[in-house]
């Protein structure tokens, strides 16, 4: 895997005329994840999700570059605790658009978005400068969080069954056992373990208006900024849920990648 902006341009020239380079721009937020996680976490997860599906993709014959990450993104729900900055939602549709038709300039055919931050009005945002590239020739693939819950559940959920620690897996989410698990595992010194230790199980918040939004996290997590059971997560239970995140992520884009377009 390479780093976009580690290279040169003429390191730039010549993968973007291999005709096997698909570029991953990960896109996160800036957002509150409860007293023990980083605000930069969805962005961190879009990261290491990035570096997980690489290899899958260079076993199939592409060369992989990561793009620098999207951090600001569309974050009204967690508006309510410090630190958390939002866009437009326009304002996200058109820097992708930007930087997707900036790559497409260098000669660059296949782009995948991995975004790593469940918001209605940001995954919208995505899908709307998806629509607008692959209108104008590029061929881009969305995967993560996305508008198509059908998508994000085969991403995140699909093959999890038994992972979980929590006595009410199905009410993991943001900044939960999951995420905590995630950032145990991929970078632990932005967790502070001991008051994710001290926290106790948030698993009776309204499900629906969560994933409705139509309440903000504020109110809905009664100031504390978590849903679920980040006491429970473990080192171990990030390392396998990046595992078959990664490998479900890394098969919707060989499906829309197939081995065989590669040397187009």
């Amino acid at each position: 895997m390479f780093h976009l902006a580690n290279l040169n341009f003429m390191d730039v020239d010549r993968l973007s005329k291999s005709g096997r380079t698909v570029i991953v721009v990960p896109i996160g937020s800036v957002e509150e994840h409860g007293p023990h996680l980083p605000l930069g976490l969805d962005t961190f997860a879009a990261e290491v999700y990035a570096e997980e599906i690489a290899p899958h993709l260079e076993q199939q014959g592409f060369d992989v570059i990561l793009a620098p990450s999207i951090y600001y993104g569309v974050a009204q729900q967690a508006l309510g605790f410090p630190g958390t900055l939002t866009v437009k939602s326009n304002t996200l549709t058109s820097l992708l658009i930007d930087v997707g038709s900036s790559l497409s300039s260098h000669g660059f055919k296949r782009l995948v978005m991995l975004n790593g931050h469940r918001d209605l009005e940001h995954m919208g945002a995505i899908s709307r400068a998806v629509e607008s590239l692959n209108a104008s020739g590029l061929d881009v693939v969305s995967v993560g969080f996305v508008s198509d819950s059908k998508t994000t559940a085969v991403c995140f959920r699909q093959g999890m069954d038994g992972i979980s620690r929590s006595t009410r897996p199905e009410m993991e989410g943001h900044a939960g056992e999951w995420e905590t698990s995630l950032a145990l595992h991929s970078f632990p010194d932005l967790v502070d373990g001991e008051i994710a230790q001290s926290l106790q199980p948030n698993v009776s918040y309204d499900l629906d208006a969560f994933r409705a939004e139509s309440v903000n996290y504020q109110i809905l997590s009664n100031g504390t900024g978590y849903f679920g059971s980040p006491g429970v997560a473990t080192t171990e239970t990030g390392r396998r849920l990046l595992t078959i995140r990664g490998r479900n992520m890394a098969d919707i884009i060989l499906k829309a990648f197939t081995p065989e377009d590669k040397g187009k």
